[in-house]
């Protein structure tokens, strides 16, 4: 009885210090573990609380561009976690924009969503890049920008790197990518390609430009960056129409008016070719998929051969 007595009294004992051990693993109101102060920092800025984190950062203890085994710095999680005063705090206390992971070479660019946090890592990205480049690429695509050597912000850099991107041309992904952010309305990220290599008149083999995927796709919004760049309302694919020619809401037939062309009258062979690239497409769950498909559909209208 008494060596029963005496076992409960010591595991009481151990009890009692796991939780005073826990109740010392307490920073205000949030509880971390005390084990990496860096560790800590990135627990903190994923439960959204900016100002412990910063204490964390600002004592000292580490290098605020110290990096995990994965090559992720706290930059790479205070963008994914949306946090803009943190990202914009942490900026000014010197963390590196441009730092890549090592798997994929993902910038903290690359892993926000809030298009805020990326306009301001944009910002930096262009400010801290210290490489330049000739605007346009090295192989540049019908009607690419062709200016003076000038600051790259990374934007083309990324999409050239982009490993979803492997089945592109290399010397293509930076123009397909700002197709993809017309298709998938990401202004921000079509503002910066725009800044970095891409021209606002450049054209796919097909003869469209930025304009007419916007234009098609409803984009006002990204419609109205493009107009600002200079894009043409006048140029015409393939098929003879202007961006205007293909515009459906009445804001966007508003925004691009004025266009006075006749597009040529549909035959049934580019009713029957539109047809199969719509059924084809509505089964794709990609851009990739989706600008394959344009590209069947602008071969059945020259040849009448969709697949």
């Amino acid at each position: 009885m008494q060596k029963t007595f005496t076992m409960i009294s010591v595991a009481a004992l151990i009890a009692l210090g796991l939780v005073a051990g826990a109740s010392a693993a307490w920073t205000g109101s949030i509880r971390v573990l005390q084990v990496d102060p860096w560790d800590n920092a990135r627990y903190l800025i994923g439960v959204k609380s900016s100002a412990e984190a910063l204490r964390i950062i600002d004592s000292g203890q580490f290098d605020i561009n110290l990096e995990n085994e994965e090559g992720y710095t706290l930059l790479h999680f205070a963008a994914e976690a949306g946090d803009l005063e943190l990202v914009k705090a942490m900026l000014a206390r010197g963390a590196n924009p441009n730092a890549k992971n090592n798997s994929v070479g993902y910038t903290p660019y690359q892993m926000a969503y809030s298009t805020s946090v990326k306009a301001e890592l944009r910002k930096a990205m262009s400010a801290a890049q210290a490489p330049t480049r000739e605007a346009g690429g090295a192989a540049s695509p019908k009607g690419a920008s062709k200016a003076a050597p000038v600051k790259s912000n990374g934007m083309c850099e990324m999409a050239r790197n982009d490993p979803a991107s492997s089945s592109r041309s290399p010397a293509l992904r930076p123009f397909l990518a700002a197709k993809d952010a017309i298709w998938y309305n990401k202004p921000d990220e079509l503002t910066g390609l725009l800044e970095d290599c891409v021209g606002v008149n450049q054209q796919d083999e097909y003869g469209w430009s930025l304009l007419h995927q916007a234009a098609q796709r409803d984009r006002v919004e990204l419609a109205k960056i493009l107009l600002n760049k200079g894009a043409s309302n006048a140029l015409r694919n393939k098929d003879g129409q202007t961006p205007g020619q293909l515009a459906t809401s009445p804001e966007m037939k508003a925004l691009l008016g004025g266009s006075v062309a006749t597009a040529k009258p549909a035959t049934s062979r580019d009713i029957g070719c539109q047809q199969k690239y719509r059924a084809d497409s509505a089964l794709c769950s990609d851009s990739t998929c989706r600008m394959r498909s344009m590209r069947k559909w602008q071969q059945c209208l020259k040849t009448g051969n969709y697949w």
